[in-house]
């Protein structure tokens, strides 16, 4: 019986980690173009936006951001965030860090820089509306 209660502990405590990361990742500043990132129960939408309007010849809007949303799976491994799209196709990682009790994503430079010099970029994606 108390191995049961071991591995059910060990397992709420899994369960909790992993749900920490999951929420909506939007920029934390007033942005006029950028990523939001949604992440729920193992999948991800990377949403992109903007308010440039670029059309056509014939006056049609040009999608800015072509093959956006995406959606597929994602795993959390050590801080660095895996991405897969629906297509079996890896996209590039970010990395979940935590400052002033938010929780952020950063890409590869911004995570560099962050880890180099311990600051945030101006609009860095944070986990909206929750504590880390």
């Amino acid at each position: 019986m108390s191995a049961l209660r071991t591995v059910l502990i060990v397992s709420m405590f899994s369960f909790a980690a992993c749900a920490s990361h999951e929420g909506l990742y939007e920029p934390a500043c007033i942005a006029y173009e950028g990523d939001r990132i949604e992440l729920r129960a193992g999948r991800f939408e990377w949403r992109r936006f903007t308010d440039q309007r670029t059309v056509d010849d014939a006056g049609k809007i040009v999608d800015p951001f072509p093959g956006f949303p995406k959606t597929g799976t994602y795993r959390v491994n050590n801080g660095r965030l895996e991405l897969v799209d629906d297509n079996g196709v890896r996209l590039d990682d970010w990395y979940v860090v935590a400052q002033d009790g938010r929780r952020f994503l950063l890409t590869a430079a911004q995570h560099e820089a962050f880890v180099s010099g311990k600051t945030l970029p101006e609009c860095a994606l944070g986990l909206s509306g929750n504590k880390s």
